[in-house]
């Protein structure tokens, strides 16, 4: 059973990983003890694997012996155990290195994990790999035997855009000359396709309101090179502060050499590319959708990129494709640890298995080995005052199947399908099953080049430095933006949450797509994707509202509405009376807010409902006064309850249900 790891944007570079079906139940060894029969240590396949080198996890005895035997040397080829030299000299072992680089900082937490014991033993690239395999499981301390998988790259095509100095325009107090087609970001439904629907986008300008992003949230983009030199992105690249460039040192003793703005984890030198032959400009394009420069009056924009003030989330290039050069299974689980041992928050990965080849957790965990405990290193990892671990967010796929590719689908990660400009699901995206939210990724089959997502690009790549692709893999960066923008208003309110909980608040700060889809009567979209699109479409608002704790209150464009407030005090059934707005106290609303929504009837509050009509896309903030513990507020005549205000956002969007916006 073979499986295929590739980049999901259609028209990114595609990679390809051969891995093999065999289950393991790994453990720590103790010494003496054979944990399984040898065919049962090699946990994939060796076609596409790359020669001259196995991935070897052993038991803590052999990794205590090859640590003595470093200490002592700089090349180690054998261990202190005769049965294990004697594997290592059959197969004519040349290097054992460890997989993960010793960084004296994190040592602790390295071992704790168990990563210590990852190895990487390399040989002649004539040797065959499936008897070296055989000779090092059959060793005792040897407890998984897995082939160094190829990821191959093919090239893509992009389509470039057209940014030119003289077009730049002020929208919405936003200068960068791209903000107007980047749809996705704010959708008027107007500009780019007759079928573009007002508010099929992030909803980020409402957002960016409440924050832009904060430098201390750094998001690892796990991909193709990231040009640190582009215009819109270098302000807002990581840098490694304990680095000197190009001095051919590791400065900072973490394991690699002059990793200044990131780590090249398939070259030689480790030196970040971009534009070598076959790179599509993969990883700078969901880049500059994480992070490009806000209001610099240059380019496009990026979720979380700051206003122009230097105040941008960070983003770190841990490489993981270059050009024809081929990464492998080392490369991938290398990335993961190296992005949390410096500092990253958040790993934004578009790029996954084919969908189908894995069809169940326990298929993923056993076969993925280094990687998947890779993975699990860098969730482990607190990086940020505001959250207790890292955030993994992987693409959906491309396959147009009822079911998300792995590693996405894993449970403990986040999956992101794709929507088009008109908030239907993209004609390519996976769905169903694994499935947990959707973001806009662009459609350009349907929707011409504009209808794909607009971002950054290497010079070498489009000379404006500026195009257009499409994929899960677009739509991926939006949720992991999103994600970062929240960490930064969390920040930003001294906020604290677990990652269960900040989980569980971004898988909740959705949009309904069913009832969308509903009223979109070309395309039965309903009956194929109802229900399957995961929570719902990514809503930055509701995002910076729920890390607030501020409820939102859906209302209709255009309509009088009348929405009981009841379900957002309590559960509805305490001891709370809602305050008809009998004094100007009772409810407050601003008369900017006023002004924004085209508010013409109300508000006002009756019998525990807002009643209330607005003309104008947008939110605003009211505040609604309940009487706890009576009916009416305690005076010195009388006895009653305390009068207490709560906090309420309204949200008005052209496109999106009157039902609270949840599936």
């Amino acid at each position: 059973m073979f499986s295929v790891i590739k980049r999901f944007g259609l028209t990114a570079l595609v990679t390809s990983m051969v891995v093999g079906c065999v289950s393991f139940n790994e453990e720590d060894i103790p010494v003496g003890e054979v944990q399984n029969t040898s065919a049962t240590k090699i946990i994939n396949s060796s076609r596409s694997a790359e020669a001259g080198s196995l991935l070897i996890k052993f038991n803590e005895r052999a990794a205590l012996a090859f640590e003595s035997a470093k200490a002592s040397a700089d090349v180690v080829t054998r261990s202190g155990i005769e049965p294990l030299n004697a594997a290592l000299h059959e197969i004519g072992a040349t290097t054992v290195e460890r997989l993960f680089p010793i960084n004296p900082k994190f040592e602790e937490r390295t071992r704790k994990a168990g990563l210590h014991r990852w190895y990487v033993v390399r040989f002649d690239s004539s040797e065959q790999l499936e008897k070296a395999a055989k000779a090092l499981a059959e060793v005792e301390e040897v407890t998984i035997v897995q082939y160094n998988s190829i990821l191959s790259q093919q090239p893509s095509a992009v389509v470039p855009a057209d940014i030119a100095p003289t077009t730049r325009l002020t929208v919405d107090k936003v200068n960068d000359p791209g903000f107007a087609d980047q749809w996705h970001y704010y959708n008027t439904g107007s500009g780019i396709h007759e079928k573009q629907v007002a508010g099929a986008d992030v909803n980020v300008k409402e957002a960016w309101k409440y924050t832009t992003g904060d430098p201390s949230i750094i998001v690892a983009v796990i991909d193709e090179g990231v040009d640190y030199t582009h215009e819109d992105l270098a302000a807002n690249m990581w840098v490694n502060k304990g680095e000197i460039p190009n001095n051919g040192k590791d400065d900072d003793g973490n394991g690699y050499i002059d990793d200044v703005y990131g780590y090249n984890h398939q070259s030689a030198d480790g030196k970040i590319s971009w534009a070598e032959k076959g790179d599509s400009g993969h990883g700078t394009h969901v880049a500059g959708t994480i992070a490009a420069v806000n209001n610099n009056g240059t380019g496009v924009c990026g979720i979380a990129g700051g206003d122009g003030s230097g105040n941008g989330v960070k983003i770190m290039s841990s490489q993981l494709f270059s050009g024809k050069s081929k990464g492998n299974a080392e490369v991938s689980a290398r990335a993961f640890k190296y992005a949390a041992d410096n500092g990253a928050v958040i790993a934004q990965c578009s790029w996954g298995y084919d969908g189908g080849t894995m069809t169940s957790d326990k298929d993923f965990k056993l076969r993925a080995g280094a990687e998947y405990d890779g993975i699990l290193y860098f969730q482990s990892v607190k990086n940020s005052d505001v959250l207790d671990g890292g955030l993994v967010i992987f693409a959906a796929g491309n396959d147009s199947l009822y079911m998300s590719g792995y590693p996405a689908a894993y449970r403990d990660f986040i999956s992101v399908a794709s929507t088009a400009c008109n908030g239907m699901p993209a004609y390519y995206t996976n769905y169903g099953p694994g499935t947990n939210i959707s973001a806009p990724g662009g459609d350009m089959k349907n929707h011409g080049d504009k209808g794909g997502v607009l971002s950054t690009l290497p010079n070498e790549i489009a000379r404006s430095g500026y195009g257009y692709m499409q994929g899960t893999s677009m739509a991926c960066p939006h949720a992991s933006g999103v994600a970062a923008l929240g960490l930064s208003y969390a920040k930003k309110l001294g906020k604290k949450f677990s990652l269960e909980e900040f989980t569980a608040m971004f898988l909740l700060s959705t949009n309904n797509i069913d009832n969308t889809m509903k009223n979109y009567v070309e395309e039965k979209y309903y009956d194929v994707y109802a229900g399957k699109m995961g929570s719902g479409s990514i809503d930055a608002l509701r995002m910076i509202m729920n890390v607030e704790g501020t409820p939102c209150v859906n209302l209709p464009k255009g309509q009088l509405a009348m929405i009981d407030l009841r379900p957002y005090f309590g559960d509805g059934t305490l001891d709370v009376t809602i305050m008809n707005n009998t004094t100007d106290s009772s409810l407050i609303i601003s008369d900017e807010d006023k002004e924004r929504l085209g508010i013409t009837n109300g508000p006002r509050i009756n019998n525990g409902k807002l009643i209330i009509t607005c003309e104008k896309s947008g939110h605003a903030i009211i505040n609604v006064s309940c009487v706890v513990g009576g009916k009416e507020a305690g005076s010195d005549d009388s006895m009653g309850g305390r009068v207490t205000t709560k906090r309420l956002a309204i949200i008005v969007r052209d496109g999106h249900a009157t039902n609270g916006g949840w599936m």
